[in-house]
């Protein structure tokens, strides 16, 4: 980096540096680069439209949560009864192609965002009728193959998949790569496939990476110390009640984030929220993880806004916490009264904005 920023200097430049020129200049770019890597990932995780364009107003429009960074979510559908991932041309959700991706990286880096690559194994609900070779998985983090040659299948579209993605954001030259996201029995039984892939994305990807590990999974991780961040989507089970009191839910935060920063400690990393955030409905603080699924509930914005005001209080000011992903933002103007987890035209957004102002 610092290498790139004198060459970009000096030719800017008619003059041939003295050497004290050229200490003072090796010494404020040393001090650009410090506090930029001081600078905290205040960052959004966008949802493409299902299958409108993307536009430049969708990435604009992020800027009033003062986040500096976006998260990008290409997505691949696995096929249960065969173990692989289908193509983009079988993909309905077109936000979410590896084409639309490309766009929405240019139209982000047009806007003055960082990015962050974030994959997500898509896994549809079984039929009952083909067969199934997850046993039965019930969502990504429980998938398993039955045999070896099953896991041989799983390991190899995998690969070619992230691969290809690592490919991606190294010509794109995006900041940051996840390797995976909420694997959870895919990592855990199969070791040797995740070190080695590591090394393959490490040959193409020169940017940082991490793995999004999920919240009831990320201290049994064993590669940290080969990535960058400690990457948890932060769906901690925080408080049972219908609108959580933001100093309870603080206190309640105590024990957990001791656990977390042992893990940092010892893996001398900082952690990064990949994923965090609530829905506005009530005792979203029991289950964060939940989804709408198309339920109707009535809406309860102080829920959301005190349990995300307890997590950022909880978390933000600390220098082993490199920041997180806010989840999620939408292209698309959502209807009145949606208990999503966005915080767009919901009184969270304050709260968002309060902690991501903070650092400008």
């Amino acid at each position: 980096m610092q290498s790139n920023a004198y060459k970009i200097l000096m030719s800017r430049t008619s003059f041939h540096p003295t050497a004290m020129q050229l200490f003072f200049t090796v010494v404020f770019i040393s001090l650009i680069q410090t506090f930029a890597e001081a600078q905290k990932i205040n960052g959004i995780a966008f949802s493409a439209p299902y299958e409108e364009m993307l536009h430049d107003t969708m990435f604009e429009n992020i800027k009033v949560t003062h986040a500096n960074w976006v998260g990008l979510v290409p997505e691949a559908l696995l096929d249960r009864s065969s173990l692989r991932l289908l193509p983009d041309e079988e993909n309905e959700y077109k936000g979410a192609t590896i084409a639309t991706i490309k766009e929405g990286i240019q139209l982000a880096r047009k806007a003055g965002f960082q990015i962050f690559l974030k994959p997500h194994v898509i896994l549809p609900r079984h039929d009952g009728k083909s067969k199934d070779k997850t046993r039965r998985a019930s969502w990504r983090g429980e998938i398993q193959a039955r045999s070896e040659e099953d896991w041989i299948i799983l390991e190899s579209c995998y690969e070619e998949y992230i691969l290809e993605l690592a490919t991606l954001a190294e010509e794109y030259d995006v900041e940051l790569f996840s390797i995976g996201t909420e694997l959870k029995a895919f990592v855990q039984h199969r070791p040797d496939f995740w070190n080695k892939l590591i090394s393959q994305i490490r040959s193409r990807y020169t940017g940082l990476i991490t793995y999004c590990a999920n919240w009831d999974e990320y201290e049994k991780i064993e590669f940290w110390d080969q990535l960058d961040y400690i990457g948890i989507d932060a769906y901690f089970p925080i408080s049972k009640k219908k609108t959580p009191p933001v100093r309870k839910t603080v206190k309640k935060w105590r024990s957990i984030k001791e656990k977390i920063q042992k893990v940092s400690a010892r893996t001398d990393r900082k952690v990064l929220f990949t994923e965090f955030g609530y829905r506005n409905v009530s005792f979203s603080g029991r289950r964060p993880w939940t989804h709408d699924r198309g339920q109707k509930q009535n809406p309860n914005d102080k829920a959301q806004a005190n349990l995300l005001e307890a997590l950022m209080r909880s978390f933000w000011k600390e220098d082993w916490i490199a920041g997180g992903f806010s989840w999620e933002w939408f292209g698309i103007p959502l209807e009145k009264g949606n208990t999503d987890f966005t915080v767009q035209d919901k009184p969270a957004m304050a709260v968002l904005q309060k902690y991501y102002g903070d650092a400008e």
